[in-house]
């Protein structure tokens, strides 16, 4: 395990000289010790054990499985097996979780803990050895979990995948869980693979012993896809049944225009929008929940003295109030203290006397980056101007809002602002159940609820005609009938948006039916 290199002081040296030797004892007394049937024999056997782990240990000051099992890895070049249910902790919930481990290839944002154990045990296995995990189901579409999914692409080859969907395997936690088995193996490619899943929101105990066994059941899809790798690099993994996966790949191929990455951005993280319950322990008795921080009600807006220059930092706030399919209500009730990261320098806050007075009163729970004036994340500014289309990220089906006037929105949306098309025909598109057919089965889903995230919306293959007027036309007139009256009907005018759609991928009857049918 260890080599003496050239170059090391001679301290080190005889350091990598003493770890070897330690190394060759703790395997021969392993094996000692395992075969010794004398009580006394095996203590002593035991006490030299530990005592060189406890050598090997202070150099390392960590838990190393090459120390613990050396003999696993001189002898075998790894496990040939490793069954774990891993801890599920993600960052932004236990940051000193992730203490030590930022330096790792695997390490990236967003992520959970559990995807480090993933890497780390395909790591850890012998050339074709198994790791089985059971692990939560969106590792496949999360951002998170890119490093993970590049992992497997590059490492591993995956045997089987048998997604619960929302059955809660483990009563105690409300997290969907699949169990997933991968090989230590970057030859194969073009395999197939056991892929099991439930399709439907409720299943029952008896519906799980089915798919565990494999029995006919018309909850349970069966699948054995086809898993590419240089087609799957930088992808989701979705994999769906053939003629769905066809009808897939034809709207991809129809496709002939894609958002760029720099015209799409989630919106505002106030990190403190309102007083929270837990601030209360801190604030004391003169506060409630709910009182604005950097999120103010009409009321809380009125009864502080802003000045002009002050009002120019007191935005328009919308939340899926207002936000709607097609069209947004342009009347807010929320307003929002539009602070950049500049304000993290106190002497930005000096000509705003007033939002200075109103946030030091919350000095004490304020725990942004750009801490206690601004914005923990404020976005470029432009996404929140002029014409714009705002998705709710969390959604029972996509819901994208055309606006044309000034609409600061916080992190539960994503902006889409692009000059290449016009923006109301692309509010048409992304509002057609082509679309959302597309995103039920190649974006990011949690259960049936659809998660709208920059992802997915980069990956859309959307399609531009020639002439975009009649699709502008019939947004035009949704927007002008929900405006007359929020509550009108304006289903006949999704259908022909729906049939426009069509024509334009050109899709046959029998593959319209198959979107039609999706929730």
């Amino acid at each position: 395990m260890y080599k003496v290199v050239r170059g090391n002081s001679l301290q080190e040296i005889r350091r990598e000289i003493n770890n070897w030797k330690d190394f060759k004892l703790l395997e021969t007394l392993k094996a000692i010790y395992h075969n010794e049937t004398n009580s006394k024999r095996k203590m002593d056997y035991k006490q030299q054990i530990d005592e060189i782990l406890s050598r090997l240990t202070d150099n390392f000051q960590y838990f190393d499985l090459k120390i613990y099992f050396s003999e696993v890895f001189h002898n075998k070049s790894g496990f040939d097996i490793i069954i774990a249910n891993p801890p599920y902790i993600k960052e932004y919930i236990n940051r000193s979780a992730f203490d030590g481990l930022r330096d790792s290839p695997y390490y990236q944002g967003k992520m959970d803990i559990w995807y480090m154990f993933a890497c780390k045990g395909i790591d850890f296995l012998k050339p074709y050895g198994i790791i089985t995990l059971i692990a939560q189901n969106n590792w496949v579409t999360s951002f998170g979990a890119k490093k993970m999914r590049k992992k497997i692409i590059e490492d591993a080859k995956i045997l089987q995948m048998v997604d619960f969907y929302t059955f809660k395997i483990f009563e105690s936690s409300e997290i969907q869980t699949m169990i997933m088995i991968f090989q230590k193996n970057s030859k194969d490619d073009n395999y197939q693979f056991d892929f099991r899943r439930v399709k439907v929101e409720n299943p029952d105990y008896k519906d799980i012993i089915d798919m565990l066994n494999k029995l006919p059941n018309e909850k349970i899809v069966y699948l054995l896809p086809c898993f590419n790798r240089k087609i799957l690099k930088d992808k989701p993994f979705t994999f769906n049944e053939d003629i769905i996966e066809v009808l897939l790949r034809k709207i991809l191929h129809q496709s002939n225009f894609n958002l760029l990455d720099n015209e799409i951005t989630n919106g505002i993280h106030t990190h403190h929008d309102y007083v929270t319950k837990e601030m209360l322990k801190i604030l004391g008795p003169n506060f409630k929940v709910g009182d604005g921080i950097f999120v103010l009600s009409e009321v809380e807006k009125n009864s502080i003295p802003f000045t002009p220059t002050e009002l120019e930092l007191i935005k328009p706030y919308y939340t899926s109030e207002e936000l709607k399919k097609y069209y947004a209500v342009k009347k807010n009730s929320k307003w929002i203290i539009y602070t950049d990261s500049k304000f993290r320098n106190p002497k930005f806050i000096e000509p705003y006397p007033n939002i200075k007075k109103h946030l030091d009163k919350f000095q004490q729970v304020i725990t942004s980056d750009n801490k206690p004036y601004g914005l923990h994340r404020a976005r470029d500014e432009k996404f929140f101007k002029g014409e714009k289309i705002i998705a709710l990220r969390k959604c029972v089906e996509p819901c994208f809002t055309y606006t044309d006037f000034d609409c600061y929105v916080s992190a539960a949306f994503y902006i889409i602002k692009t000059e290449r098309v016009n923006m109301k025909f692309l509010t048409a598109l992304l509002n057609s159940k082509v679309v959302k057919f597309w995103l039920r089965y190649k974006g990011k889903m949690q259960g049936s609820n659809y998660q709208i995230d920059k992802e997915p919306l980069l990956n859309l293959p959307l399609k531009i005609p020639k002439n975009v007027q009649p699709f502008v036309n019939l947004v035009e007139e949704i927007i002008a009938r929900i405006k007359q009256n929020p509550a009108a009907n304006i289903s006949e005018l999704e259908i022909q948006i729906d049939k426009l759609v069509y024509e334009l991928y050109d899709l046959t009857n029998e593959e319209i039916e198959i979107i039609e049918k999706i929730r």
